[in-house]
């Protein structure tokens, strides 16, 4: 039982796809039956949700010796939806405009956990991935820093962040980002050709699609220093994790 636990989520820009595994761990399960009374204790349930404007997007949780996941599209769903009420109907994007992102991290298990959160951001065109638009014209804010540590090794697509300290169950973390927002600078990137008295304008983002990507992972606090290490790859104490 001394091992460590790991849970992991991903979030889409428009989809919550959930990669649930455990990194090293075990499962262990008391059952005890009788004539008289059955009596079952499951040891170390762990769990975790993200959470969208105060709302469960997608969640997934380690009960009775099985994983069960949840999404805001139903039952049988293994994909939340994200973003859906950032726009009114008949509303189009405006660039510059900051709209509300509320994304926070809930422990949905009944054990202690820490938590790290990764943020991709990045650009496609036609479900293809395109590396020469710049990811920082896709502006998640980011907040709570007191709460929130970040890596000093991120890169400009992937921003990771890890939660100081340790987040109870059934307890439910600061927000780590409270608004989006897309750069106006993306109109200002054209291509500007003139055929005769024609002059045509093509911008570098046309057609293209924003996509911010969210990780989740959790790991128990039995040993927390050793598992953070080997789940996560960096030393919770020089980062003041713990």
């Amino acid at each position: 039982m001394g091992k460590k636990k790991g849970i992991y989520l991903l979030l889409a820009a428009a989809m919550l796809l959930l990669l649930g595994s455990t990194v090293g761990s075990t499962r262990a399960a008391l059952t005890y039956y009788s004539e008289n009374y059955v009596a079952e204790i499951t040891v170390s349930q762990i769990g975790v949700s993200l959470l969208e404007n105060g709302e469960v997007v997608s969640c997934r949780d380690y009960q009775k010796n099985e994983w069960q996941m949840t999404t805001n599209q139903g039952e049988g769903s293994v994909s939340g939806a994200l973003l859906l009420d950032m726009l009114e109907p008949e509303e189009k994007l405006a660039l510059n405009k900051e709209y509300e992102e509320v994304l926070s991290v809930r422990n949905s298990g009944s054990i202690d956990e820490y938590v790290r959160v990764r943020i991709y951001r990045y650009w496609t065109k036609d479900d293809r991935k395109l590396t020469t638009l710049s990811p920082d014209l896709i502006d998640l804010n980011l907040v709570n820093e007191g709460a929130w540590v970040k890596n000093p090794d991120e890169t400009a697509e992937c921003v990771e962040l890890f939660y100081r300290g340790i987040l109870p169950a059934g307890q439910e973390t600061e927000c780590f980002a409270d608004t989006i927002r897309i750069d106006g600078q993306v109109a200002s990137e054209a291509k500007v050709e003139q055929n005769g008295n024609t002059i045509t304008t093509t911008y570098k983002y046309d057609g293209v699609e924003f996509h911010v990507d969210v990780e989740v992972d959790a790991v128990q606090t039995h040993n927390a220093e050793d598992a953070i290490r080997s789940a996560w790859g960096v030393e919770a104490s020089s980062l003041g994790i713990l």
